[in-house]
């Protein structure tokens, strides 16, 4: 299994599709930034189980949906929201119904010792915290809830100036691991990752200020005509036992019903 992130995208993009020669026994998955840390072991798993080869490129769920409407590649395409799996479907890129796997959690994020135990929502206006880090709302769900969360607690005129986006989740994320922002918005998920687990401080952001964050994923109409054998597989096990306590073990909910 092999991880691409998304701004080595153009080594992917190096050639024609015609030029390029998929193995039959490998799938391409688009993954949104926030679903990475769960998608390495579930593909692990399908690996095992099915015997074919997943290759997974990680970005924002924005910018991999303009790549998979303007035909890369990719079998499926595994989203932080439903929206953009339902802009591929309407478009004619991804076929049949999307399926919903699992319900995200936004949260607060500090790797600052000093913010451990405080508000840090009411931190957001102190003029100690210079900079907040945020996924761009255009491109990254959780970077849209966000700024939706803010607006909602009238805070967001007063603290845009202090706003750094980043990319993606991941982006945004590293800002504050690295200590470039003192503060910032991630998924719950990122958090329950090995590399992550136990570093700094997190609270949830209240559900009410935000909209909940169900996500999709979806066979494109490129996987339909390139291994849909393949393609049916992976849906089909997404939805196993296996894949749902990963999902649980990495901070989401499991939805209702698709």
């Amino acid at each position: 299994m092999r991880f691409i992130l998304l701004f080595f995208l153009y080594i992917f993009w190096g050639c024609e599709p015609s030029e390029r020669k998929i193995p039959k026994k490998t799938i391409n998955i688009a993954v949104s930034a926030n679903m990475q840390f769960a998608m390495r072991d579930i593909a692990l798993l399908f690996e095992e189980k099915e015997n074919i080869k997943v290759e997974i490129m990680i970005g924002a769920s924005g910018k991999l949906t303009h790549q998979i409407l303007n035909g890369a590649p990719f079998h499926l395409f595994v989203s932080a929201d439903t929206l953009f799996t339902r802009k591929i479907i309407t478009e004619g890129k991804g076929i049949g119904q999307q399926h919903i796997y699992a319900i995200g959690s936004l949260v607060l994020w500090t790797n600052r010792k000093d913010l451990k135990n405080k508000n840090l929502f009411n931190l957001l206006t102190d003029s100690n915290v210079n900079k907040i880090s945020l996924p761009n709302p255009t491109t990254a769900p959780y970077g849209f809830q966000a700024k939706l969360a803010l607006e909602k607690a009238g805070l967001w005129k007063k603290i845009s100036s202090k706003v750094v986006l980043g990319e993606s989740i991941a982006q945004a994320t590293q800002y504050i691991y690295s200590g470039v922002c003192e503060v910032g918005f991630v998924s719950k998920s990122v958090l329950f990752s090995p590399e992550l687990k136990n570093k700094g401080y997190w609270q949830e952001v209240p559900k009410h200020l935000y909209e909940p964050i169900y996500q999709g994923f979806v066979i494109t109409r490129w996987g339909q005509e390139n291994n849909m054998k393949a393609c049916t597989s992976f849906s089909h096990f997404m939805k196993t036992p296996a894949v749902k306590d990963i999902l649980l073990k990495n901070g989401y909910q499991l939805p209702d019903k698709e």
